[in-house]
């Protein structure tokens, strides 16, 4: 019995070690992201300064000051918890990198409002004529990137006007002109490119700039600062709502994503530009992008 006794001393010491080493290496709780109410008025009082909002009355004040103290804690809870899940695995490391999210000027607004002001999907102000396929033999590189190439000019800020579409459509006529003649050339139409298929938009995206609508409804678009967005949004063609232009796209690595313009100015996303998940396993695309793009003629 006395000879046993060091060995037992020497497992309960190997245990405890090892239950050490684990319990040191587990990641912390996510902290949590209900900040002081000091803090939050501290910042609400930069923002405001920052955006130059201005407010009718008290009461819409205190109401904005609400809604930006739920997006300041929901922007620093998400951030927490990707990280969180990147160290205990989760997604793994691309948890991290998939997808950011920072405060911008819609800070004071909740997405429903968001989509009311600054979305506008108008599919009946263009008519596209027929698709024509592209051959899928057709040489594409890579990745594109019409930006390196002069053929896109710097990001617009559309206001509340509901104009998405309009700002979607001049970025591409913009790219199409530098593109093939470079100067400002008269625009013969819109052509459809075969809905419901990346490749084909690939294809076309090589050639020049494409808009595309999308679903841009949900908080973390809202507030989307960086990364490949891989959602959550809808695909769904009956709830696409807002107007952006791919001007590029790459398959290297790992990645594959479209790099696409946005008209809600260059403080928004990164620097105005929000890269989207390409060839996921639906047919609609990310977003839906891919259930009605089109681009112009000349």
């Amino acid at each position: 019995m006395t000879s046993s006794m060091p060995c037992l001393v020497l497992l309960l010491g190997i245990a405890c070690l090892l239950q050490a080493s684990l319990t040191a290496a587990a990641p912390p709780p996510p902290p949590s992201w209900e900040l002081p109410e000091s803090e939050v008025r501290s910042r609400w009082t930069r923002w405001q300064t920052k955006y130059s909002k201005r407010y009718p009355t008290p009461e819409e004040k205190e109401k904005r000051f609400q809604v930006f103290k739920t997006n300041t804690n929901s922007i620093g809870a998400f951030a927490s918890q990707t990280t969180v899940n990147a160290v205990v695995g989760g997604f793994g490391p691309q948890t991290v990198t998939t997808v950011r999210v920072g405060m911008n000027r819609f800070g004071d607004l909740n997405p429903s409002e968001v989509a009311e002001q600054f979305t506008g999907f108008n599919n009946s102000v263009f008519t596209p004529e027929h698709p024509s396929p592209l051959p899928y033999d057709s040489w594409k590189p890579c990745c594109v990137d019409w930006r390196s190439s002069g053929a896109v000019t710097g990001v617009k800020f559309q206001g509340s006007c509901l104009s998405c579409w309009a700002f979607a459509a001049v970025a591409a006529i913009e790219g199409m002109n530098k593109i093939r003649t470079g100067e400002l050339a008269p625009v013969k139409g819109f052509k459809a490119v075969p809905p419901n298929d990346e490749r084909q938009l690939a294809l076309a995206v090589a050639r020049q700039p494409v808009t595309v609508y999308i679903d841009a409804s949900t908080w973390e678009f809202q507030f989307y600062s960086g990364g490949i967005f891989r959602g959550p949004c809808s695909a769904d063609a009956a709830t696409v709502n807002h107007a952006v232009t791919i001007v590029g796209y790459c398959e290297e690595f790992s990645e594959k994503f479209w790099i696409a313009k946005n008209s809600w100015s260059n403080d928004w996303g990164d620097q105005g530009y929000i890269y989207l998940a390409k060839d996921v396993f639906w047919p609609t695309g990310t977003c839906g992008l891919a259930t009605s793009p089109f681009y112009p003629t000349a």
